[in-house]
């Protein structure tokens, strides 16, 4: 699932790989997100996916040209993003170091979520690549950030990663493209969360991945969303981590099985991915819990 960065890996966006040479990159049906060091350089692309970029750090005198305009030259604090709509010709250059969360949002599911949750045909997203200062596509990228450098042998589960692009996918559309969102129903109901929360305690310990739970009650992955959360007030990703702890802590606690068998019992992808979650969950790790 990870892509390292690569010397002389060519600065040309695909279908296949829209951040190439970016560093730590993770996929899933919906896009992919990377977290990326690079020094001075240039770049010129054709946008296959929506582009969203993070910058951790500022930057001075940047310049850009987006579909065949003028160059523009822009300086920012660290903190802004620049957005780059699907398909647009996208060229950049660089004078410093610089680290970015880079997102991109398959063009065609970013269509799905328009027609799902908005009243529009496809998705529109209205930017011209210039920094702007926008707060929740900085949690965002630290939460990505967070994730990816905690620890480099376990990537990012897949359902963290499809509820991360789908909460830009929907804030892309409703803060940069349509404003008319469609109401959202009543919720989910007390029969459909029961075969929700059964699909997902039979499934935890395997890879569950956010299309695959909404589908259980014939939902789109931005409306399951929406709905879990207003219904217990978490995302599908955190009810399911919390499942996975609830369960390690029981066999912890209660036989000879070894942390490591733990782990993967659990849904977690090594000893160290149980700890490391544990820790940041719970304030402590399974082997003080077993002590």
């Amino acid at each position: 699932m990870d892509q390292l960065d690569q010397p002389g890996f060519p600065d040309v966006a695909t279908a296949e790989d829209p951040v190439p040479n970016w560093g730590r990159l993770v996929r899933t049906d919906f896009g992919t997100a990377a977290w990326n060091k690079r020094d001075a350089g240039e770049i010129s692309q054709t946008i296959p996916h929506h582009l969203v970029l993070f910058s951790f750090a500022p930057f001075a005198n940047r310049e850009t040209r987006l579909g065949g305009t003028r160059i523009r030259t822009a300086s920012a604090t660290s903190g802004m993003c620049e957005i780059v709509p699907a398909g647009a010709d996208y060229w950049a250059r660089w004078h410093e170091h610089k680290e970015v969360a880079a997102f991109a949002l398959s063009e065609r599911w970013l269509d799905k979520v328009a027609q799902d949750s908005f009243d529009l045909p496809s998705a529109t997203v209205m930017s011209d690549a210039l920094p702007v200062l926008d707060r929740r596509v900085a949690i965002l990228g630290e939460m990505l950030r967070d994730e990816l450098r905690c620890d480099a042998d376990t990537g990012m589960p897949d359902l963290q990663l499809d509820s991360l692009l789908n909460l830009l996918g929907f804030h892309l559309l409703k803060q940069y493209g349509a404003r008319s969102v469609k109401q959202v129903g009543a919720g989910l109901s007390d029969r459909q969360f029961r075969r929700l929360r059964d699909y997902m305690s039979a499934n935890f310990a395997g890879t569950v991945k956010l299309d695959d739970i909404a589908s259980v009650v014939g939902l789109s992955s931005s409306q399951l969303l929406r709905t879990f959360r207003q219904r217990t007030g978490t995302s599908p990703h955190q009810y399911l981590t919390r499942m996975r702890l609830d369960h390690a802590r029981t066999l912890i606690l209660g036989g000879p099985m070894s942390l490591a068998e733990i782990a993967l019992t659990c849904g977690f992808s090594s000893q160290s991915h149980l700890t490391s979650v544990m820790r940041r969950e719970d304030g402590l790790t399974p082997g003080a819990l077993r002590a």
